[in-house]
């Protein structure tokens, strides 16, 4: 598969949706079962999408920590859970 700037992009940013193949083979134009193959065996494909999950994951943490920085006690309680469950303690 060829990885110009704006295949990436989409890449990343299904990650950051956690879209499933489908949605992404139709964002490529592409058959979804070149996406299914992609997702399980391509080291490139996968690292983007990786990295657009991950993203996502860390942007809404920052502002959840933010806000309960600021004194929002559901952030606040929000924050905490995640934190427990991120660390197994569920």
């Amino acid at each position: 598969m060829e990885y110009s700037d704006e295949t990436q992009e989409i890449i990343i940013n299904s990650g950051a949706f956690a879209y499933k193949a489908d949605v992404i083979a139709s964002l490529l134009k592409t058959d979804v079962l070149l996406i299914e193959d992609a997702m399980s065996n391509d080291k490139e494909f996968i690292k983007l999408y990786k990295f657009g999950n991950d993203m996502a994951n860390y942007k809404l943490d920052l502002k959840l920590f933010e806000m309960a920085k600021s004194g929002d006690i559901k952030a606040m309680q929000a924050f905490q859970a995640k934190r427990l469950i991120n660390n197994g303690e569920e």
